[in-house]
């Protein structure tokens, strides 16, 4: 049971406020000394008791003495009652003693089986007197139940959230729950849960006269149709936020003639969207002209992926839309189909781009699955960060200014606007039977010249003969990342192999590169002589001794192999100030033998557990 008094906001200067209180009380009580629990201020045991559970403060302490029984009993905080399985044995009695003297204190109610909320209703009726009740949540309610619970609440002057989930094996009338849930007065909040059950069916009739729902956020966590949802939003002219678990098909004809007045509707989810395109666009038009975000998930059904259908749809009928968020699945059991051309072509347009929607394809074992999600910062992104440590050659700078806190929103921007028009292609996981050079030859006709900017690739220590001839296949790449390599010697690679990494190094314009995990510095050589054109390098999971090796090879190769390097960012995670120092202590060691050449103009900055080592050309 969790009775817990709603808690103080966290204050960083609470040990301070309380230092200075018992300085203060010093100073008033020359000698005094508590060494009493119960001598405690009433201020300081209610911080103590915002940490511990109210049922056992109250059998801990309300016999104590009149002061602390007081101070349990006739406390006017306010509680959160959370009632588990593991309250069953004490019910009775924490509604006898503590629910029910202060159910003028109780602010939510979480009942959470079916066996606590017919127990609890035994021994308690919700009533007007729960004055300060706003939000309730029933998890497990039976059919025999619901009717009675939800007449209780219709009287409860400050309910804003109402959270139901059914039992299994209920059998209920899943409109008359909603008809009487929309009644409620003063409802803002709503989730209705329970299992598909095919015969089921939502119809809620408007009555004349009928007073419509205050709901602004709803949760419809169960399988409905079109038809369905349309019953359902005919009665929340207010709704705000609208979230449905399954779209499901409906032989039905698609009903047309029920007027859906939602001008305050901007958020919309659908979890997963098993209907028809042309049935969610009819819906659609008909309640989107104001939405702003909107997030969809669908499979299978091939109608989605044309990309120039969103495009009209969204430019005619969703004006405002600013963030859309689609996910479309594809399934692949038998590794037979081949991704779509023409609709990777149709996401990757200037009308995607010039909203700073980002398109990216996955291709893994079985599966395929296309998106368009809004700009979100990644690794290749990189600009100046606000710095925690630096380094300027030898002296140690710290900065904080608010001109670098502009300079960095600034800079934030500008690299977000600049990458928005980028696209990603994302190769999961794969068996070691299908990823090999078959996979190449497999997607040829489907990914030859296509405009993706960002690989990512997933699957650990890719053959190196494989990679090469993926990046041939993407020659606008501009970024790679990598989980990992294989231990490789450039010079002891087959010919065939040296040649094509030749071709492929001439050709593409990577110029940012991520490995995930770096075990020896032959990795980063390989690289180097596979993306001439780096400017950045990220590295994850490297030790001290690796960091030595890797500023000797970059010194090394800086003028020849990687001429545009200029910036390394390395994950350490005992990232403090000292091995921040012998890293400057590395660089200007190297910068003994070539002050000219060896890291000119370098800064060393820590963010977090990162280091950045950044030098001018």
């Amino acid at each position: 049971m969790d009775l817990n008094c709603s808690k103080r906001p966290f204050n960083f200067n609470y040990s301070t406020d309380v230092e200075t209180k018992r300085l203060r009380k010093t100073s008033d009580e020359k000698n005094s000394v508590i060494t009493r629990f119960e001598h405690l201020s009433n201020e300081l045991l209610y911080e103590i008791f915002d940490y511990l559970d109210p049922y056992e403060i109250y059998e801990a302490f309300s016999k104590l003495n009149i002061r602390l029984h007081n101070l349990v009993i006739f406390s006017s905080l306010p509680l959160n009652i959370n009632l588990s399985s593991k309250s069953i044995s004490t019910l009775e009695h924490r509604c006898r003693h503590v629910i029910i003297p202060n159910k003028h204190r109780i602010l939510s109610l979480h009942l959470n089986s079916y066996v606590i909320i017919r127990d609890f209703f035994t021994h308690c009726n919700i009533d007007a007197s729960f004055n300060r009740l706003e939000s309730v949540v029933l998890n497990g309610l039976s059919e025999y139940r619901v009717m009675m619970i939800l007449f209780y609440l219709n009287a409860l002057p400050r309910l804003f959230s109402l959270t139901i989930e059914m039992q299994d094996d209920s059998f209920f009338s899943i409109s008359d729950i909603y008809s009487i849930v929309f009644r409620l007065p003063h409802l803002k909040f709503t989730k209705i849960s329970f299992s598909e059950d095919e015969e089921s069916e939502i119809s809620i009739p408007i009555s004349i006269n009928e007073r419509f729902s205050t709901i602004e956020h709803l949760v419809i966590d169960h399988d409905c149709n079109i038809n369905e949802l349309t019953s359902i939003l005919s009665h929340t002219p207010h709704l705000r936020h609208l979230i449905s678990k399954n779209l499901i098909e409906t032989e039905e004809t698609i009903k047309k003639d029920v007027l859906l007045k939602l001008a305050d509707l901007k958020y919309v989810c659908f979890d997963q969207c098993n209907i028809e395109f042309d049935a969610l666009e009819v819906f659609i038009k008909r309640i989107c002209s104001q939405l702003q975000i909107w997030r969809l998930k669908t499979e299978c059904k091939t109608s989605y992926l044309d990309g120039n259908r969103w495009k009209r749809l969204i430019r005619r009928h969703m004006p405002q839309l600013r963030e859309f968020h689609f996910d479309h699945r594809v399934d692949n059991d038998e590794m037979e189909i081949l991704p779509d051309r023409e609709s990777i072509d149709q996401f990757t347009s200037t009308f995607w781009t010039e909203r700073q929607w980002y398109f990216e394809f996955k291709s893994e074992a079985f599966q395929y699955v296309y998106s368009i999600h809004p700009y979100r910062e990644k690794w290749h992104d990189y600009c100046e960060y606000d710095r925690n440590d630096i380094y300027v050659n030898e002296r140690l700078l710290q900065q904080r200014s608010n001109n670098l806190d502009i300079f960095r929103r600034r800079a934030t921007t500008s690299a977000c606007r600049s990458s928005i028009s980028r696209s990603q292609f994302t190769i999961g996981f794969y068996p070691a039977d299908f990823w090999n050079l078959s996979f190449i030859d497999d997607m040829k006709c489907s990914f030859l010249q296509a405009q993706f900017n960002h690989l990512t690739i997933q699957c650990h220590e890719t053959p190196v003969d494989l990679l090469i001839e993926i990046i041939h296949l993407f020659p606008q790449l501009k970024s790679l990342e990598l989980p990992s390599l294989p231990l490789v010697h450039v010079s002891s690679l087959p010919a065939e192999t040296t040649d094509m990494l030749l071709l492929v190094s001439i050709t593409n314009e990577i110029t940012r590169v991520k490995l995930n995990k770096m075990v020896e510095v032959e990795q980063i050589h390989f690289l180097m002589n596979l993306c001439p054109r780096m400017q950045y390098l990220e590295i994850e999971c490297v030790t001290y001794v690796d960091l030595e090796n890797l500023l000797g090879s970059i010194l090394m190769n800086n003028s020849t192999r990687v001429p545009y390097l200029c910036c390394l960012s390395i994950c350490a995670f005992d990232a403090h100030e000292k091995i921040i120092e012998q890293l400057n202590a590395i660089i200007e060691f190297e910068r003994l033998f070539d002050p000219e050449r060896a890291f000119r103009g370098y800064t060393i900055q820590r963010i977090d557990n990162r280091i950045f080592l950044r030098w001018k050309l």
